[in-house]
């Protein structure tokens, strides 16, 4: 029974996605938006990113100074 139950959402998930396309496509405005959206989410990640980066490569370099005035 389970089996045929996963066959049937296999089947309906290709449809559902196709009818949604062809049917429910957002405005050329609202894509345009959400296109912008993505950009500025895609820089606030990147800029996120680099300054953990920053962050490491500090926290490194102070390491590799301890532990050389240490010796």
């Amino acid at each position: 029974m389970i089996f045929k139950i996963l066959t049937f959402i296999a089947a309906a998930v290709p449809i559902y996605l196709f009818v949604r396309a062809i049917f429910f496509r957002p405005s050329t405005r609202a894509n345009e938006t959400l296109k912008q959206v993505k950009k500025q989410v895609d820089l606030a990640v990147t800029i996120f990113l680099v300054l953990i980066g920053c962050v490491v490569v500090v926290m490194a370099g102070e390491l590799l100074w301890t532990w050389w005035t240490s010796r």
